[in-house]
């Protein structure tokens, strides 16, 4: 849902700037690199917090921290809360017992 209005955003935003000066031209982004920025802003955002969780179109994963470079941020896959716990794209795996260990 994000995702339709942060493209149409940044094709309005692209468009307005370009008329609006004298430089040269470039066509707008298309809506997969539209969608590709997005998701690199996502990721990057300054005002994410340990623990915070990003979804994007590749699935959930949670914000870690900046990595020891100091320049990017390390995520850690999170299983979508929808998915069965079986199914494929889920990283948790199901007891193939259901008895408690001792």
């Amino acid at each position: 849902m994000w995702k339709a209005f942060v493209v149409s955003a940044a094709l309005m935003l692209s468009s307005a700037v370009y008329a609006e000066s004298g430089r040269i031209r470039r066509p707008p982004p298309s809506a997969a690199e539209a969608e590709r920025i997005a998701l690199d802003m996502a990721m990057n955002d300054g005002l994410l917090q340990k623990g915070d969780i990003v979804v994007t179109d590749r699935g959930f994963f949670l914000f870690r921290g900046p990595s020891p470079d100091g320049v990017t941020n390390e995520f850690t896959r999170v299983p979508d809360p929808a998915l069965p716990a079986n199914q494929p794209g889920n990283l948790t795996k199901q007891r193939s017992d259901s008895r408690r260990p001792n």
